[in-house]
């Protein structure tokens, strides 16, 4: 229970760059769009992130900042109108049950966005729930698109991932004055989200910045050397019709020639081949430094505990979208084969397991084994050889009957259940009237149990027993309810596919 029980009078926190004044309601105190780095456009952009401009006085921290420049639209998957923005972004939001408290578990959320979208800066990511349990939340925006996530000439690689690490050496300095525990960090995400804990959680474990990581429907494999990361860039640049420095493109311009140019033409595999099938040219870079290795095994040191899963059905979100999961052509299915580089030995076992399957299942079978599945089971496998707390699970809950059923358990649909957003537009159609509550409570205590613990509530991870823990409507641990499916991914198995 906070000690600061009238809501009508600010709170106060000291940070390191001044004061800020947050807001109680229902228990929580909530700080919003703090500033942990510098605006990054003007003379700044394409630079690392800078510490904030200290302040005098006070600031109110009542309005969720701007967040990442971003296209108004999505619609390689969509047409839903996505978050304002604006270029002093790196902001980030504290939920605290009580800034008086001391030492409570921190989590720390990454948002998702396929590295080109997305927003800390919504209630979608309200971390009100989770602190009303006794932790303390934080999640942040970070530099997206061209500006984060491409190796631009002149640039810093990995904007973006840089940012999240500077959040987190803000978590790190001045998370105690919000009643938190900066020796017990977990950060947190899902999808692109969870691949950049993947990819930046061996610095930041050496830093101290990060203690245990909830890696929700990682693609962990998604990476390039620098050399290809360099070509895609010339690539995106000349679609995107910039034949001069980048920085001398107006914002809004560029923005809304990366909606018009890659948004449809993106599908085309033989414009676009392999990334077509990666959803995304905008991707992490082997840099040397926050991702020194493209390996699986170099990933996350045993030193940080790990909760990771997929969704049962993970690619059928984006290929009911864009059309594919009922148009889906024998070419189409090659595309995403060669795309993945998929060995003879794994497609022939994927013929076996998915053949009597329509086109457009096989194709989504391919494209969550391939981008989803197999990678973050070998991400888990390797954890746990390599000593680590490691902990297994996957979300099958199906959807609400009155949505269209092929989206299956989809990317994603564990979100709303986790921040308890079921009444929120963009989730409520898919989940339902009657989505099962009690599954989001289930979810939510794991998460917290294992933020304050190490121990989500079932047997740890190994490569003999594979247990793991299956959420939906009866959430039961067992050995890996997609072990069938292997044989597709690894090759290693794949002669032994019925």
């Amino acid at each position: 229970m906070s000690t600061h029980e009238n809501a009508s009078e600010p709170v106060l926190v000291s940070t390191a760059s001044g004061v800020v004044a947050g807001r109680l309601h229902e228990g929580v105190v909530s700080f919003k769009g703090i500033p942990y780095a510098a605006e990054p456009y003007g003379a700044n952009r394409f630079e690392p992130p800078r510490p904030p401009e200290p302040w005098n006085g006070v600031r109110e921290a009542f309005e969720y900042g701007l967040c990442a420049p971003q296209p108004n639209t999505y619609s390689l998957v969509d047409a839903t109108p996505l978050y304002p923005w604006g270029t002093d972004c790196l902001t980030l939001n504290v939920y605290t049950p009580d800034p008086g408290s001391a030492r409570l578990p921190v989590m720390v959320w990454i948002h998702a966005g396929g590295y080109v979208s997305g927003s800390a800066a919504t209630s979608r990511a309200d971390g009100s729930v989770f602190a009303r349990e006794g932790v303390v939340v934080v999640a942040m925006n970070y530099r997206l698109g061209v500006d984060g996530f491409l190796s631009v000439p002149g640039g810093t690689t990995n904007a973006g991932m840089q940012d999240v690490v500077a959040s987190l050496r803000w978590v790190r300095d001045n998370i105690a004055a919000f009643g938190g525990d900066p020796d017990a960090v977990t950060v947190f995400g899902n999808s692109s989200g969870s691949a950049i804990i993947a990819a930046i959680t061996r610095t930041a474990a050496g830093e101290g910045l990060v203690h245990r990581a909830i890696l929700q429907s990682p693609c962990p494999s998604l990476v390039v050397g620098a050399d290809e990361a360099a070509d895609v860039a010339r690539r995106v640049l000349t679609d995107l019709n910039v034949d001069t420095d980048v920085r001398d493109v107006p914002l809004r311009d560029l923005l809304g020639r990366r909606h018009r140019a890659l948004d449809v033409r993106f599908r085309d595999a033989s414009r676009w081949h392999p990334y077509t099938y990666w959803f995304s040219p905008f991707i992490p870079v082997v840099d040397g430094t926050l991702f020194p290795d493209a390996a699986l095994g170099e990933r996350i040191p045993p030193s940080v505990d790990v909760l990771i899963g997929t969704n049962r059905d993970e690619s059928r979100y984006f290929l009911m979208r864009n059309g594919q999961f009922t148009s889906a052509t024998e070419q189409d299915l090659l595309d995403a084969q060669n795309a993945y580089d998929v060995p003879e030995a794994c497609r022939a076992a994927a013929r076996s397991l998915y053949g009597h399957l329509p086109l457009g299942e096989q194709l989504a079978e391919t494209v969550t084994n391939w981008i989803w599945r197999g990678p973050t089971i070998e991400l888990t496998r390797l954890h746990a050889e390599s000593g680590g707390n490691t902990f297994a699970y996957e979300f099958a809950w199906q959807g609400s009957p009155a949505f269209d059923g092929h989206y299956g358990a989809a990317h994603f649909l564990e979100v709303p259940f986790l921040f308890d957003q079921f009444d929120d537009p963009a989730f409520a159609p898919q989940v339902g009237p009657d989505a099962p509550v009690e599954l989001g409570r289930a979810l939510r205590s794991s998460w917290i149990a294992f933020a304050t613990g190490g121990d989500p509530g079932w047997e740890r991870y190994d490569d003999t027993r594979r247990r793991v823990m299956t959420f939906d409507t009866d959430c039961r641990v067992g050995s890996d309810p997609r072990e069938r499916h292997r044989a597709a991914w690894d090759s290693r198995l794949a002669v032994t596919a019925p």
